[in-house]
């Protein structure tokens, strides 16, 4: 891979990239060229095409992969790409995490935590429930690793599901633990379900954009439905421990106004809702401060607005 934040006048390209942008223009001579934006997760670069019909150049358009053979020059001080030829990559030659955004934290290491958290639940019914999903579902485990937490808002990264997962259960634990009548199981099993239908509700990159029951139904309902469906295929619940969970899963928004159809009514309900809450406020808070500090959308006192917070914040002068 040949990230672009790495090439430099005068290399020669050969490489996978994302077309952000492709448009069609005419030089003075009349002929017809594509202006096109290239990327990958350490930038974008501009490319040209001078020939559209050339031996060489498939046809592609904005949002596909495609393997670019070219040469960078610079142009007027800046780095563009000249195309000699181009064609759509096959999906087995590039990886998503090369061209979007990523968790901070590696894939594998998370993998690790997560069946950490599982190997704690020692309800046996809560265990193979969390195992049918996460251990025994290679399929689903791998969507769920790699899938984005968010659309935008926040964890909208690769990986940011099972990041944001991770974090809310251990707050979630965290809470429980300063109590003595809390039932922990019911709050980590909740708390590793409770966004499991992300990855039916948003497609994955490149996409990243709400299904159509996604958008009509919501991953709190669908999540719902997935999760009652498992329990009743593996039997053995009691009714106290299947709609204490669901119960808990529907009401993890904790209002309606934020899609939950139920509000908590159990101490487990309310512990997963603020922990789920606070995590996604808190990344948030800080995606905006590294994106004030870029785009210096930050006041002179530090300040910064968002409406999604609904609030001014700023970022503690203790930071580094």
């Amino acid at each position: 891979m040949q990230f672009i934040n790495k090439l430099k006048d005068g290399d020669e390209l050969n490489s996978v990239y994302h077309v952000k942008i492709k448009s069609q223009a005419t030089a003075k001579t009349g002929k017809e060229y594509f202006n096109v934006c290239l990327s990958d997760k350490t930038g974008t670069i501009d490319a040209k095409i001078w020939d559209v019909n050339a031996p060489g150049i498939e046809e592609f358009k904005a949002g596909d992969f495609v393997t670019v053979e070219g040469d960078v020059i610079s142009y007027n001080n800046q780095l563009q790409v000249k195309v000699s030829r181009l064609r759509i990559a096959d999906k087995d030659e590039f990886n998503n995490e090369d061209y979007f955004a990523t968790s901070k934290y590696k894939k594998e290491d998370m993998a690790k935590e997560l069946d950490s958290l599982i190997a704690n639940v020692k309800n046996k019914n809560y265990s193979k429930l969390l195992k049918s999903f996460f251990i025994d579902d290679k399929k689903f485990r791998e969507k769920f690793l790699s899938h984005q937490g968010a659309k935008t808002v926040h964890h909208s990264f690769v990986s940011g599901l099972v990041e944001h997962t991770i974090s809310t259960t251990k707050l979630a634990i965290a809470i429980a633990n300063n109590y003595d009548d809390i039932n922990l199981d019911l709050v980590i099993t909740t708390s590793l379900l409770h966004d499991i239908a992300k990855i039916d509700e948003i497609a994955p990159y490149p996409i990243n954009e709400y299904t159509d029951e996604g958008m009509l139904v919501g991953h709190i309902v669908l999540g719902y439905e997935i999760i009652s469906k498992k329990i009743d295929e593996l039997g053995g619940f009691s009714e106290v421990e299947k709609y204490e969970l669901l119960h808990c899963i529907l009401s993890h928004h904790g209002t309606p106004e934020f899609g939950s159809p139920k509000q908590p009514m159990l101490m487990e309900a309310y512990i997963v809702s603020q922990a789920d809450n606070t995590d996604a406020k808190l990344e948030l808070m800080r995606e905006n401060i590294a994106n004030a500090k870029i785009t210096n959308k930050m006041d002179s006192n530090g300040f910064i607005t968002n409406k999604f917070l609904g609030t001014n914040f700023r970022e503690s002068k203790l930071n580094p």
